[in-house]
């Protein structure tokens, strides 16, 4: 029969994500003597302190109990994100975000909120007046020291975090200008599919591109693909140098910043689309943007 130690070792295991074999690699042995452990059996007394450490909890919390010596939190995440297959290390961080964001919201441990649940589809359908209507499965979390922003969901999920600067985000934002001129060159005809084409093609270091290339690639003139690569050039979104050829000088452009627009066209979405909720917390009652 499972005892107490059972209990939290299995329960502290699924909580961190981890697998039995996982598990036994971190402490050393096999993945059937941690199983052995999860239904009645114990590890050896001289397991428990690297037990404890791998899971990131005392050894006093082992058998459920309160106190013990303080476990450093950041080398235990960092052990435990070692353990985890390389192409699962992202989703497996997000997950941990949103576990550890459960506490924010309580003020007594046995308050806490789980937030750690996904759902399978990040988008729900609702009937608005005989019309079928996709929202997101928004999380949203606005507290007066920092907001976070997500969807916890199997097919897409993400977690933004934003710890509130002393003197407010306002500060750090551009000049409205700045981004106006972003927005009407983002508004240009065939701006966006430019920019959906040049990220769909192979990550190769400094790959540039002449205007005749895009506008052959993308059924276009070659005079329309130079004003929006000239335009999106200004704004620091692509490079552009000169090359000498022996026909005459030639414009080439490459992409700058290939990471930053599937975030921006997602926050878009998720900007003008409605759906999720604000989670039960200690709601933020000042502005978003102090004066």
């Amino acid at each position: 029969m499972p005892s107490i130690l059972s209990e939290r070792i299995a329960a502290l295991r699924k909580e961190r994500g981890l697998t039995q074999e996982q598990l036994g690699r971190m402490t050393g042995v096999s993945s059937q003597a941690v199983g052995k452990w999860e239904k009645g059996g114990a590890p050896d007394v001289e397991l428990l302190p690297v037990l404890s450490r791998q899971l990131g909890v005392t050894i006093d919390a082992l058998f459920g109990l309160d106190g013990g010596e303080q476990i450093n939190v950041e080398d235990a995440v960092r052990r435990w994100m070692l353990t985890v297959p390389r192409g699962q290390r992202i989703d497996q961080l997000c997950r941990l975000v949103w576990l550890a964001a459960g506490p924010l919201m309580s003020s007594k441990p046995e308050d806490v909120m789980d937030i750690s649940g996904y759902e399978n589809c990040c988008e729900y359908e609702d009937m608005e007046d005989n019309v079928a209507v996709h929202w997101l499965r928004r999380t949203r979390i606005a507290m007066e020291d920092g907001t976070i922003l997500g969807i916890r969901a199997n097919d897409m999920s993400f977690v933004s975090v934003w710890p509130e600067p002393k003197t407010g985000w306002k500060s750090f934002l551009e000049e409205n200008d700045r981004y106006r001129k972003l927005f009407s060159v983002l508004a240009m005809p065939d701006c966006l599919e430019l920019l959906e084409y040049l990220h769909t093609r192979p990550r190769l270091d400094h790959r540039r591109y002449t205007p005749g290339v895009i506008a052959k690639a993308m059924g276009m003139d070659v005079a329309e693909a130079e004003t929006l690569m000239n335009a999106l050039a200004e704004l620091g979104v692509l490079s552009k140098i000169d090359l000498e050829t022996e026909n005459g000088m030639l414009h080439a452009y490459l992409l700058c910043e290939d990471e930053a627009l599937v975030p921006l066209l997602y926050f878009a979405r998720w900007f003008i689309t409605g759906g999720g909720a604000f989670l039960d917390a200690p709601y933020r009652k000042s502005p978003m943007l102090r004066d």
